[in-house]
């Protein structure tokens, strides 16, 4: 059964009707929201279960992408060619949330041995499925995250100081100096100040590990006791969708700081009480890529 966990945004008129007109409260009008992309979401998955190419491609957004639990890039035109890149469907999904932000909504689940984000998108033409996103389930016990693991020594130029991006819009700027505020807590660490910037429902999932806000903020006071955090894994791609005013989407490639096969990471941002707060954060290793080496210590 699918559970629906609401977002805390308000979003006016998003489904097309005036909240306030209709005297709902923002909290039905958020459940509404959430009730009506998992019934969205459940028709995209029909139709991908009776191989409908026609109906899953009115689904999409033009950029859809679909990143698999191997690390594979796949375009709109490839998935749509090859439907069994999402007939795992016929195993059942299961702890399945769905997130409404407004102009954005995400579902996450399990299905098989992977952990899935499905990132909806209000267009014009209405709701279409932008990023589709898939993390190995571990095989063995939970092991630290890069983040997790203190380094000692160790410089965060890239990505506390500088990344290879340049910001388009005022809400780019905000929400890199956001992020980059959390890698500078990470690397200095801070507790306080990274809280700051996560919101409540924020979750973190890699190949290694998945975490909840409450999680990491143990994590952040342990190394702020001991005085030693852990320098950011450099960002080697960036690009940041704006759904404004208040949610974005940020696309990442990185390769670990400690060394190892390069990663892409996909983060959802809100913006609540005046500042950006990272929702959700999901990577999966890039399988088919070379390993790199450990970024050298810098005193």
């Amino acid at each position: 059964m699918r559970r629906l966990a609401v977002g805390v945004l308000l979003f006016g008129m998003t489904l097309g009707f005036s909240v306030c007109g209709l005297g709902m409260t923002p909290a039905v009008a958020q459940q509404d929201g959430a009730a009506l992309i998992g019934r969205i979401d459940g028709d995209l998955m029909t139709a991908v279960r009776n191989k409908n190419r026609r109906a899953v491609s009115s689904y999409l957004a033009a950029k859809f992408n679909l990143t698999d639990s191997s690390g594979r890039l796949r375009s709109r035109s490839e998935f749509l060619k090859d439907l069994s890149l999402l007939a795992s469907a016929d195993q059942g999904e299961s702890d399945v949330k769905t997130y409404f932000y407004g102009r954005i909504a995400t579902v996450l689940g399990k299905r098989g041995n992977a952990r899935f984000v499905r990132i909806w998108v209000e267009r014009e033409q209405g709701w279409k499925l932008f990023i589709v996103l898939e993390t190995p389930i571990p095989t063995q016990a939970p092991a630290q995250a890069s983040v997790e693991a203190a380094s000692g020594a160790g410089d965060c130029d890239n990505p506390c100081r500088t990344v290879p991006f340049s910001p388009r819009t005022d809400m780019d700027r905000a929400i890199l100096a956001a992020w980059q505020q959390t890698k500078l807590a990470e690397w200095k660490p801070n507790a306080e100040v990274w809280a700051r910037y996560i919101a409540d429902e924020f979750m973190i999932i890699n190949n290694t590990t998945i975490r909840n806000r409450e999680q990491r903020v143990v994590i952040a006071k342990r190394q702020q006791e001991t005085g030693v955090g852990t320098p950011g894994d450099p960002v080697v791609f960036m690009r940041i969708h704006d759904f404004p005013p208040d949610t974005a989407v940020m696309v990442t490639r990185h390769t670990p700081y400690r060394g190892g096969k390069p990663y892409t990471n996909v983060r959802v941002w809100v913006k609540r009480d005046n500042r950006w707060q990272l929702a959700l954060s999901q990577q999966v290793t890039i399988e088919a890529a070379q390993p790199v080496p450990a970024v050298t210590a810098r005193k």
